[in-house]
């Protein structure tokens, strides 16, 4: 390597290097967003007394925050054909599980309703993702590739695989003995859902500002 090869290369780290002022404001934003957990399941039980119930703040939260992922990638989608597979198949799977946290009320109109737009999204979801396959598996490992998706699939494995295993009654069970108390599962369970989708949207609205890995995939071409 050349010398002035050497100085480029310094010059790029050094531009990507975040300055202390964004290190600073991101570690208090993420200090908010977990404290907006306890807080937020603190109201449904001791202000308002319903407990963390299908009508409760942090059940419309996880509406709210999953509404927020899936409308971003799909907005994604829409404005970047380039991306369009990956970000398509990202905005299906947050649609389909926002149907399933919003089964409660999809239930009015009869029990287990949610089952038929989660397939109907994920039918023209992948009938798109199939349309745009040759932008699928590069988007997807430039993304990943970014900050921005680590949020997004740290919610992830704590929503499907650490939430489940954390808030099962058989745990809760042998903590609490002869005391157990459902209602203490489902508030532990539900919190963390809610920290996860917190993640997650985080994650969805970064990605959404970064380009969703743009930068990855213009080093690729340059390199």
């Amino acid at each position: 390597m050349t010398k002035s090869g050497l100085f480029k290369s310094d010059n790029k780290r050094e531009t990507a290097l975040p300055s202390l002022a964004a290190v600073v404001g991101e570690l208090l934003l993420f200090a908010l967003l977990v404290a907006l957990v306890p807080i937020t399941v603190y109201l449904d039980t001791a202000v308002w007394g319903d407990g963390v119930s299908e009508d409760s703040i942090t059940e419309h939260l996880h509406n709210t925050l999953l509404a927020i992922a899936a409308g971003l990638f799909a907005l994604g989608a829409y404005q970047r054909e380039e991306l369009r597979g990956y970000l398509t198949l990202a905005a299906t799977l947050f649609t389909c599980m926002f149907l399933r946290e919003y089964d409660a009320a999809l239930d009015r109109i009869s029990h287990g309703f949610w089952i038929y737009p989660a397939l109907l999204t994920l039918a023209v979801g992948i009938w798109i993702a199939w349309r745009n396959r040759g932008t699928t598996l590069l988007p997807l490992l430039h993304h990943l590739s970014t900050r921005s998706a680590t949020f997004v699939y740290i919610g992830v494995v704590l929503l499907l695989f650490f939430s489940r295993t954390f808030g099962t009654s058989a745990l809760w069970e042998a903590v609490m003995g002869a005391g157990y108390d459902s209602q203490v599962k489902t508030t532990v369970q539900e919190g963390t859902e809610l920290l996860a989708y917190l993640l997650i949207t985080c994650g969805a609205v970064l990605s959404h500002l970064h380009g969703y890995g743009e930068q990855a995939a213009l080093q690729e071409r340059r390199s």
